[in-house]
């Protein structure tokens, strides 16, 4: 099995080691957490998490379509959720699975780790790219349909000089 993952950059030992995520079990929804060192990471986790959670994505099966990614929150959080959201959406335009993403900035006024900034809507910016393959094509299997994030327990926070997040899923 292999999860989608970011577009490879060289990066040392010690940070590649503090990138995670999980599937997160819940009764009616299903959760996702990531963390990690910086903030683009952070969000190409939990992409990843989203991803895993919808289909299985064989080795070697190559991406068909590639989309730029441009959202904007008024705070983390609602950068997260529009985030998971326009994943959600590209993924059922283009009938694909995510193969890889790429966070190329994540910008606002603690991107840098300076907190207690006044909220201001659409402060918060995020750009990427993502990559996706067919549903259809071999070596993809959807696992489960995910239909939108949920602001539900959605929490981006810096702990311990990491970046984590969780959110639920609705499906």
């Amino acid at each position: 099995m292999r999860r989608a993952t970011s577009v490879p950059r060289p990066e040392p030992a010690a940070v590649r080691s503090a990138r995670h995520h999980e599937l997160i079990g819940h009764t009616a929804d299903s959760g996702i957490s990531a963390s990690g060192p910086d903030l683009p990471a952070l969000f190409e986790e939990a992409a990843a998490a989203l991803a895993e959670s919808s289909a299985i994505v064989a080795p070697g099966v190559t991406a068909s379509t590639v989309e730029d990614v441009s959202v904007d929150g008024d705070d983390l959080e609602h950068l997260a959720f529009a985030w998971l959201n326009e994943l959600i959406g590209l993924s059922e335009i283009r009938g694909g699975a995510i193969v890889a993403v790429e966070v190329e900035r994540v910008t606002g006024p603690d991107a840098a780790g300076v907190p207690g900034a006044s909220r201001r809507p659409g402060q918060w910016k995020l750009g990427g790219r993502v990559w996706f393959c067919s549903l259809g094509t071999a070596g993809v299997q959807p696992v489960g349909h995910v239909k939108a994030a949920t602001y539900h327990g959605l929490r981006v926070e810096r702990l311990a000089g990491a970046w984590t997040l969780r959110a639920y899923l609705d499906v």
